[in-house]
């Protein structure tokens, strides 16, 4: 119970794990939850459309594609909610007591709402190109990868990306121009190694979207696993870095 009764830090001010807020504070809670679904669904569309014209641009193209449509998506929405665009960030932020349960339920809630609306832009756009996109290509599953195997490998790859966006934009050390670079660098070595074994997702709310709207749904049950890779991390961040950082 005494981990349940430890304050949250959230911004500037420290609330209890059951804060709920007010009329007047959800008004202002709006701005970041549009800013993160606008934010998935221009990640949605980035990394799908790479997937799409994957016979053209190749795997390094599409890896390429899928770290600069998140590291750009990131940086520009960072200042406003924190920049998740995953919902393994926002866990992980919660784990670590740096956000809210019921500010973390809204803000997953608008990354699935985005990417949702990012997969069905991107069947719009390319419906002359492939019909249903997000069916026929964007839409993963882990293949002939057995799927405890696929589900635990994205938890890992998901652990480091969140590990990363915590020394980058939480840790008050951390430089987020390098560290910009290095979640880039994150994504792209998951995407080049991963992405003939599971599509190399490091996402839930990417899958959810193009799974929702191909009507598939293949492997998705397994991709829950990449939360608990954003949880471990961020418990790790609150109970050795960011002591650390309170003693110094």
């Amino acid at each position: 119970m005494a981990v349940f009764n430890q304050p949250i830090h959230w911004g500037h001010k420290d609330v209890d794990w059951i804060y709920v807020p007010d009329s007047a504070e959800m008004a202002a809670t709006w701005r970041p939850l549009v800013a993160e679904a606008l934010g998935m669904l221009a990640f949605v569309f980035v990394a799908g459309a790479a997937i799409v014209n994957g016979g053209e641009i190749g795997l390094l193209g599409m890896a390429a594609a899928t770290a600069v449509g998140y590291v750009v998506m990131v940086s520009l929405f960072q200042p406003i909610s924190g920049g998740h665009i995953n919902p393994a960030v926002t866990v992980g932020m919660v784990a670590a007591r740096r956000l809210p349960p019921s500010i973390g339920i809204l803000y997953i809630a608008a990354q699935f709402g985005g990417a949702i609306l990012g997969a069905l832009l991107l069947n719009l756009i390319f419906d002359d190109f492939v019909v249903d996109a997000a069916a026929k290509t964007a839409s993963l599953s882990f293949g002939d990868t057995n799927v405890w195997i696929g589900g635990l490998l994205e938890a890992i790859l998901a652990f480091i990306l969140v590990v990363v966006y915590f020394r980058a934009y939480v840790d008050p050390k951390g430089d987020r121009s390098s560290g910009a670079l290095a979640l880039g660098m994150v994504v792209l070595f998951s995407f080049l190694v991963a992405f003939p074994l599971t599509g190399a997702a490091l996402n839930l709310a990417r899958v959810f979207g193009t799974d929702l709207v191909a009507g598939a749904w293949t492997d998705f049950g397994y991709y829950w696993l990449g939360l608990a890779g954003g949880a471990v991390a961020g418990v790790l961040y609150e109970h050795l870095f960011a002591v650390r950082e309170e003693e110094s």
